[in-house]
This record gives C-alpha cells, sequence and structure tokens, in this order.
C-alpha cells in the first residue's frame, strides 16, 4: 500500500468520520449552514476504513464513541478534506470536548492516508457494549438533529488565534 499525505499549512489535515456526520444532511449543516447543501459536501468525501479502533453507542446518546480496540477491529466510515481551516474549525466546534483529535491512518481506495480522527474522551462507564448504527440514526433521529440546528450555524472563522 501507497502512504498519502497530503496537508500543507493552506489546507487541514483529512478528517476520519465515523458516526452522524456521515449523514450527508448533517454534515452539509456542519460545514455550510444549510442540511440541503449535500452536493457541496459530497465532492468532499471518500469511503474509508480504519483498524484497530471499534465504534460503539454511548449511553443516553444519538451519537457514538471511538475507542482504541484489537488490531483486527475495522471501522467503516468517511475521509473528508476540509476545504480550509474554517470548515475545520466548525468540525472541531461540533465534537466538543468530549473527544480528542488523535492523528491515524485510513486506508481509502487501496492507499493509507494520514488523517485525524475525534477520538472518545469522555467517561469510560458511557461506552455501551452496544454497535453504533448510522442507518438507525438516520431513520430515527437525523431529523430532529437538522430541526434542533436549523437556523444555527457554526462559525469556524478562520482567524489565527
Amino acid at each position: 500500500m501507497t502512504i498519502t499525505r497530503q496537508n500543507s499549512p493552506l489546507t487541514p489535515r483529512p478528517l476520519f468520520l465515523y458516526g452522524t456526520l456521515r449523514a450527508m444532511p448533517l454534515l452539509a449543516w456542519a460545514l455550510t449552514g444549510d442540511s440541503r447543501k449535500t452536493d457541496v459536501v459530497t465532492p468532499l468525501v471518500k469511503l474509508a476504513e480504519l483498524k484497530g479502533y471499534a465504534r460503539f453507542s454511548l449511553l443516553g446518546k444519538d451519537y457514538p464513541a471511538l475507542i482504541k480496540h484489537s488490531e483486527t477491529s475495522v471501522v467503516d466510515g468517511l475521509l473528508l478534506r476540509p476545504q480550509d481551516k474554517s470548515q475545520r474549525r466548525k468540525l472541531d466546534d461540533f465534537e466538543g470536548e468530549a473527544y480528542i483529535v488523535t492523528p491515524v491512518q485510513v486506508a481509502v481506495e487501496g492507499q493509507m492516508v494520514d488523517a485525524d480522527i475525534y477520538l472518545w474522551n469522555g467517561e469510560p462507564d458511557a461506552v455501551s457494549t452496544d454497535c453504533w448504527d448510522l442507518d438507525t440514526f438516520i431513520r430515527e433521529r437525523l431529523d430532529d438533529w437538522i430541526e434542533l440546528f436549523a437556523g444555527i450555524e457554526l462559525v469556524g472563522d478562520d482567524v489565527d488565534a
């Protein structure tokens, strides 16, 4: 396998998305402020896999936790290549403090790609033994999330502090 590194000072590291942000309307809202703009975000993602981690439901939550797991564990997801630092900041803000950004390598179309993940950094007791399922989230909760976030936009100012 080839290892691909595509980060520059102007382009943030790619992100491996494994949870709610794989729902294109939610990703569109997070990046553009409009859940209907899925056509804008779809070209930014590719199918990807992450080895050595597992995705679990969180007790009483709609979103999952990603935790380090056995070397044979594989999590399916999307590799997102944010177009600028503002998009990356929006996603960092969306994920919040319960997650820590962690560098990994993910498999995309037969190549290993450097990326970041949002690794669960919350209470271990909050992690269920149940697997988290995107289809269930989309079917049962996505509309509620979109309604909750309607009229709100993540800022993601492109200002260096």
